[in-house]
C-alpha cells in the first residue's frame, strides 16, 4: 500500500500527527546544527528580562518596549523555560522547544485544507518539502520573534472556531483567541478583525442577507474603536504605524505584485486568478461552491489579500519575518492548485512551476543554513575565549575581541556572565 493510500486511511489526529512530527523533528536537526549555544546576535538585547527574572521582577511581562509588540506569550515562554532551566538563559533549548508551535500551526492548517484530499505521491512530497523547511530565517533563529508563530497559531485557530462552532461558543471562543491577538501583536489584530468585517461584507454580497451587512459594520466599528484607543494610549506598534511616510504609488503596487506573486506564497496571485477565471469564464458553480462553504479557507484568502495591502501601504518592503504568513498563503496556493480542474498539460505545467519554486525556497534555506552554521563556529569561538579571559583574567570583553554577529553586545555578554547566566 503507497503512502498516499495509508495516509487516506488515517483518522484527523493521526494525520495531523504525521505532519507535525515530521516538521517538528527537522525543525530540530536544522536548529541542533547551526545554531549557537550562546544568543543568537540581537537576542542579547533580552538579558535585561532575565536579569528582573531573578530580581523576582516581572514588569516587562506588559511592556512594550522591545521588538516594538506586547510579545505576552513569548514573555510567558521566556518566564517558563528560565525557570524550568535553573535561572540558566539556555537560548538555543528553547528555540528549539519553541518550534513546537510552528510544527502545531503548519499540522493544522494542512490538516484543515488537506485531510482526505492528498491523491497523488508527488502532492505529497511537494507538501511535505514545503512545510518542513522555514520561510522565515529571522523568526526560526530568534526565540525572541516567536510572536510571529504564537500570532499566526491565534489567527488559524479563530478561523477555524468560525467554521466549526456556531452561537455564543463561537462568540466566547474568538473573542478569548482576539484578547490573545491584541496582547500578542496588536497591530495585526487590526488586519485579523477587519478579515471578519470583509468576510461578512462579501457574504452580504452573494447572499443579499440584511444581518450580514449588521455583523459587519459592528466589527468594523469595534476595530475602529480599537484602534483609536490604541493609538491615543500611543501602543507604539499602532501608533507609529499610523505616521506612515509618503511612499512612492509605483512602490506600493510593486510590493502588491510581489506580495502576490512571491515565491513563499508559491504565486499566490497566480492561482487566485486562474480559480476566478474558471468560474466567471466556466460558469462552474460546483467548483465555486467548494469555497463558499469553507470559511476557514475564505477567511484565509481575505487576511492574505488585507495582508499584502497593509505591507504595501506601510511598509518599504517584504520583510523576512512576514515571511512565515506567506508559507501559510502558500498552502492556500496548493488547496487551489489541487482542486483546479483543467485539462492534464496545463496542470502538469503548473506542478513543474510549483516544483520548480518548492525547490529554489529549498535549496535557498540550505544555503543560508549552511552559512549560519559556518559563521556559529567563529561566533561561539569568539564568545567562548572572550569569556573565559574575562572570568579567569578578568580581560574586559571589547568589540574586536568578537565576531562580527555579537561585535554590538560586549556589555551585555559580560553582565550576563555576572549575572551567572550560563
Amino acid at each position: 500500500m503507497s503512502i498516499v493510500k495509508k495516509l487516506e486511511t488515517l483518522n484527523k489526529y493521526y494525520f495531523f500527527l504525521f505532519f507535525f512530527l515530521i516538521i517538528l523533528l527537522s525543525r530540530t536537526l536544522f536548529l541542533t546544527y547551526s545554531l549557537s549555544s550562546y544568543p543568537w546576535f540581537y537576542e542579547w538585547q533580552h538579558l535585561e528580562y532575565f536579569i528582573q527574572l531573578k530580581n523576582d521582577d516581572y514588569s516587562f511581562i506588559f511592556s512594550h518596549s522591545l521588538r516594538n509588540q506586547f510579545q505576552i506569550f513569548t514573555k510567558l515562554t521566556y518566564l517558563i523555560l528560565f525557570y524550568m532551566s535553573d535561572y540558566l538563559w539556555l537560548s538555543k533549548i528553547w528555540t528549539i522547544i519553541i518550534q513546537i508551535i510552528p510544527a502545531i500551526t503548519l499540522a493544522f492548517v494542512i490538516t484543515i485544507l488537506f485531510y482526505k484530499e492528498i491523491k497523488s505521491s508527488w502532492i505529497l512530497i511537494i507538501l511535505i518539502i514545503f512545510s518542513i523547511f522555514p520561510s522565515s530565517l529571522s523568526n526560526f533563529y530568534h526565540i525572541s520573534e516567536s510572536h510571529f508563530y504564537y500570532q499566526i497559531l491565534i489567527i488559524s485557530l479563530a478561523f477555524y472556531s468560525f467554521d466549526r462552532f456556531v452561537g455564543l461558543k463561537k462568540i466566547l471562543i474568538i473573542s478569548i483567541l482576539s484578547i490573545c491577538s491584541i496582547f500578542n501583536m496588536a497591530a495585526v489584530s487590526v488586519i485579523f478583525f477587519l478579515t471578519f468585517s470583509v468576510f461578512y461584507f462579501i457574504k452580504f454580497i452573494i447572499e443579499k442577507k440584511n444581518k450580514n451587512i449588521v455583523y459587519c459594520t459592528l466589527i468594523l466599528l469595534g476595530t475602529i474603536f480599537y484602534y483609536l484607543i490604541s493609538y491615543y494610549l500611543k501602543i507604539s506598534s499602532i501608533y507609529e504605524t499610523s505616521n506612515i511616510t509618503e511612499r512612492s504609488i509605483s512602490r506600493s503596487l510593486y510590493l502588491i505584485f510581489k506580495g502576490f506573486f512571491h515565491q513563499n506564497n508559491i504565486l499566490l496571485g497566480l492561482f487566485l486568478l486562474i480559480t476566478m477565471s474558471i468560474y466567471f469564464f466556466k460558469n462552474e458553480t460546483k467548483f465555486f461552491e467548494k469555497y463558499k462553504n469553507n470559511s476557514f479557507f475564505l477567511l484565509f484568502i481575505i487576511f492574505s489579500f488585507l495582508t499584502i495591502f497593509s505591507i504595501a501601504i506601510g511598509k518599504v518592503q517584504i520583510y523576512d519575518r512576514y515571511k512565515d504568513f506567506f508559507q501559510i498563503f502558500g498552502l492556500l496556493s496548493l488547496f487551489l492548485f489541487i482542486n483546479i480542474s483543467m485539462n492534464r498539460y496545463a496542470k502538469n505545467l503548473l506542478l513543474v512551476i510549483i516544483s520548480l519554486i518548492i525547490s529554489y525556497n529549498s535549496l535557498f534555506f540550505l544555503d543560508k543554513f549552511r552559512n549560519i552554521r559556518l559563521e556559529t563556529k567563529k561566533y561561539d569561538k569568539s564568545i567562548d575565549d572572550a569569556i573565559v579571559k574575562y572570568k579567569n583574567n578578568n580581560i574586559i570583553i571589547k568589540q574586536e575581541h568578537l565576531n562580527h554577529k555579537a561585535r554590538r553586545f560586549p556589555l551585555l555578554i559580560m553582565s550576563a556572565v555576572d549575572n551567572k547566566l550560563f
